[in-house]
């Protein structure tokens, strides 16, 4: 069943390690290139978070009479 609260709970950590992360590398010093792969790598986390919160649930299918 989608949806569970282990997603729930792995897409939540996945953004919150990916943002500390890109925080503490953006304080020592990084690029431009690397602050947009950082950027890259937040953003995608935060959608991949919304998209199992937001995602509707499937229909069940009927179950046919044999």
């Amino acid at each position: 069943m989608p949806n569970t609260r282990a997603e729930k709970l792995t897409t939540l950590f996945l953004a919150v390690f990916s943002t500390g992360l890109a925080i503490q590398l953006a304080l020592d010093g990084m690029s431009r290139s690397q602050w947009f792969g950082a950027f890259v790598a937040v953003a995608g986390s935060l959608a991949a978070a919304a998209a199992v919160r937001l995602w509707p649930q499937p229909e069940p299918a009927p179950l046919r009479k044999r």
